[in-house]
């Protein structure tokens, strides 16, 4: 003879257990779709604009200033350009702040912005600042063909090493889109002559599709009944 109240306690662990698997599925799913909508970074231009909803908005430095300005020297030197502000970052303790034009800086066939160490102990430090978060930029920079890498740091704490392009005038493109938003964007090459930086893009990263909404759904509905299917077993 069955004892019904086993029975009835059989029914509530089952509840239970079902309850957590189907909370365990719905966490891994999460997490994989999260994981999937990480921070991207790219070194191609096309395809970094390609990940944007819209066009990009992009500042060229063209006709803000006479070639070879100096707004001044160190730290926090900056220049405000299109609601982004242009700064030397905190590890450039002795650069100087130029605004080229086109046609200066050792041929650059577009405007730029450049730190110039005064010394080689320093590293060349740029430090860019959107005036609201955005989840998308790009920008070039070079080094005047130093061929030293780059760190790029986000401020969502990423960090990225990128080889800088030997020789001049060339130019190496950088971008990202982050999905939780991007604040700040720090540049640093060390032992550099010039940090440079050209054609600053910003906007918003596209939003996922109702078709990866829809295939999520799917997944915790089959995931849920096939655990189902295996408890009754």
């Amino acid at each position: 003879m069955i004892d019904l109240r086993l029975c009835g306690e059989f029914r509530v662990i089952e509840g239970i257990s079902m309850k957590r698997y189907l909370l365990c599925g719905l966490v891994a799913l999460l997490a994989a779709s999260c994981a999937a909508r990480a921070d991207s970074f790219y070194l191609s231009e096309p395809a970094w604009a390609a990940a944007l909803s819209g066009s990009p908005t992009t500042i060229n430095f063209e006709g803000i200033a006479n070639p070879l300005i100096e707004p001044g020297i160190g730290p926090g030197t900056s220049i405000a350009v299109g609601g982004v502000n242009f700064a030397i970052g905190p590890a450039g303790t002795s650069n100087v702040f130029f605004v080229i034009a086109a046609g200066y800086d050792y041929g650059y066939p577009v405007a730029v912005i450049s730190a110039q160490p005064e010394s080689l102990n320093y590293p060349g430090d740029f430090l860019i600042t959107p005036s609201a978060s955005v989840t998308a930029l790009g920008f070039d920079f070079g080094s005047l063909g130093t061929g030293f890498p780059a760190t790029i740091t986000l401020s969502d704490g990423s960090v990225q090493t990128v080889t800088d392009v030997a020789g001049v005038p060339n130019l190496q493109f950088f971008g990202v889109t982050a999905p939780g938003g991007i604040t700040s964007v720090d540049i640093t090459i060390p032992g550099t002559t010039g940090l440079d930086v050209a054609d600053f893009s910003f906007g918003t990263e596209a939003t996922p599709e109702p078709s990866s909404i829809l295939l999520l759904g799917s997944g915790l509905v089959g995931f849920a009944g096939m655990l189902r299917r295996k408890l009754k077993a």
